[in-house]
């Protein structure tokens, strides 16, 4: 078999990187930028808003010197349900072996376990299942004597320490998605004009409308992009609804995979991601997907198929976590999932068995929505270099990358948040520029410009520009070949 050889082209897939002491300095932002990355991730369970507000200053410099839009994604940490104190050295639960949740702040007493979720013991019924220390220590309620105490018993034994997180799978809980903690975060962020905001703990399509309230409620007039975090059960069950009413998606594995059965976790991402795909909305894959390389300059073969059969997949982005907040080589970890995912691409067919169910929300007028299929078709038959649009709302731009062409796509907008929404579409290469107010022609003139100074067009090549005839009602309407002098 004929080895492949990477186009020279910058990855389609968009990545995300997550900020963390080992790439905050200025200069790291920006190395990690030119390897690849199109978001910063702000994770924030972790760190303090002053040491945030440099982050993004940093970021929206960058941005500025390199003329490049940067997506930032501010992360809300949702509500945590934890264990209580435990003796240092931890407890050792045996199967078979017999605890009691009880309510209030006790010490442990031999049996006894205490957890910051106040409503623990009233939520829980017999038959539960709790699972402790990322899954590996689960117990199931087989008693409720009052409304104080559940008994409970080991089926999966391990070590168990203090603060130690818990999952309650498929127990309906009362806890809100978006905790106080939540909401200075998002008051925060709003402040910052960050460009999207991920919901941890959704449960149904009811948590992404109570945060869009929130949010009018707090900005009126701001729309950032909302993403879903799918790690719950509940989510998955109601997928259709929640896609309906968010900007994307992630399939946060690192929950999905402890509060459904591991086993059912490539699955379950194959699922989502094409029900994203078919629905235009887009998706990210998430955790674990380079984790040695937090200590390894290297990952492991598991790791980077683990990167390409997401690509494979559908994903639109995929998602660096603890390889960049913490690892030891940031940069090396996003160039390796740029690698990965590049010689992926190369390889990944044209995507004709999608059964499109797009909404109204992210579908261009229906005159653009046939210029843009006939405009990839076309590009591709060409053998383009170039597919270019101007687009007020990333509306074209969606339904150009959802063709999945392997012509890069440029998008112009004269809106900043625009501009940077689209730094998460799939092979589109955003652009901020007035000279979408401009006429074809000019147009044209600049993106030349712009391919040439990339290296991406030189005589002989091929432009396909969507644009119109006139702006107005209809959209984009017309479709231009030029072949660059």
């Amino acid at each position: 078999m004929e080895l492949v050889t990477p186009h020279k082209h910058q990855a389609r897939t968009k990545i995300i990187a997550t900020i963390g002491p080992s790439s905050a300095p200025p200069e790291r932002l920006r190395a990690l930028v030119q390897a690849g990355v199109d978001v910063f991730r702000l994770n924030f369970a972790h760190g303090d808003h002053d040491w945030l507000d440099g982050i993004v200053d940093s970021i929206r410099e960058l941005s500025k010197d390199l003329g490049q839009p940067i997506g930032i994604l501010g992360d809300l940490s949702g509500p945590k349900i934890r264990l209580g104190e435990l003796p240092p050295e931890g407890v050792n639960c045996e199967v078979g072996q017999q605890f009691r949740f009880v309510n209030g702040d006790v010490p442990y007493d031999g049996s006894r376990l205490t957890c910051t979720y106040e409503y623990l013991v009233s939520d829980l019924q017999a038959g539960d299942n709790i699972l402790l220390a990322d899954g590996t220590v689960g117990m199931t309620v087989i008693e409720k004597p009052s409304e104080e105490e559940i008994i409970c018993t080991v089926f999966r034994p391990g070590l168990i320490r203090s603060r130690q997180g818990i999952n309650l799978p498929g127990a309906k809980l009362r806890t809100p998605s978006l905790t106080e903690k939540d909401l200075d975060d998002l008051k925060w962020g709003l402040s910052r004009q960050l460009t999207f905001f991920g919901l941890s703990f959704v449960r149904s399509a009811q948590d992404l409308v109570d945060l869009r309230a929130r949010i009018e409620e707090l900005n009126p007039g701001y729309q950032p992009q909302l993403i879903a975090k799918i790690e719950k059960v509940e989510a998955i069950q109601e997928l259709e609804a929640i896609t309906k009413v968010c900007n994307g998606v992630m399939v946060a594995r690192g929950d999905l995979g402890v509060e459904s059965e591991i086993a059912w976790l490539p699955i379950l991402q194959k699922q989502i991601i094409r029900h994203c795909n078919e629905r235009r909305i887009p998706v990210i894959t998430a955790t674990q997907m380079l984790d040695s390389m937090e200590e390894q300059p290297f990952p492991t073969r598991a790791e980077a198929a683990d990167v390409a059969n997401a690509v494979l997949d559908g994903t639109d982005a995929v998602m660096l976590s603890g390889e960049t907040a913490i690892g030891k080589y940031p940069l090396r970890a996003v160039e390796m999932m740029d690698n990965i995912v590049r010689y992926t691409e190369d390889e990944v067919p044209l995507r004709d068995d999608v059964d499109w169910k797009t909404d109204s929300r992210n579908r261009a007028m229906v005159v653009t929505e046939a210029v843009t299929l006939g405009a990839c078709t076309v590009a591709e038959h060409l053998r383009a270099d170039l597919i270019v649009m101007c687009t007020q709302s990333g509306r074209t731009a969606l339904a150009v990358s959802r063709q999945r062409s392997r012509i890069p796509i440029l998008a112009i907008t004269d809106d900043r948040l625009v501009a940077n929404k689209m730094c998460l579409y799939w092979g589109v290469i955003p652009i901020y520029s007035d000279v979408v107010q401009e006429d074809p022609k000019s147009i044209l003139e600049f993106a030349v410009n712009w391919g040439r100074q990339k290296g991406m067009l030189s005589s002989g090549s091929r432009i396909v520009l969507i644009s119109d005839t006139e702006w107005g009602a209809e959209g984009h309407d017309l479709m231009v070949v030029h072949l660059v002098r």
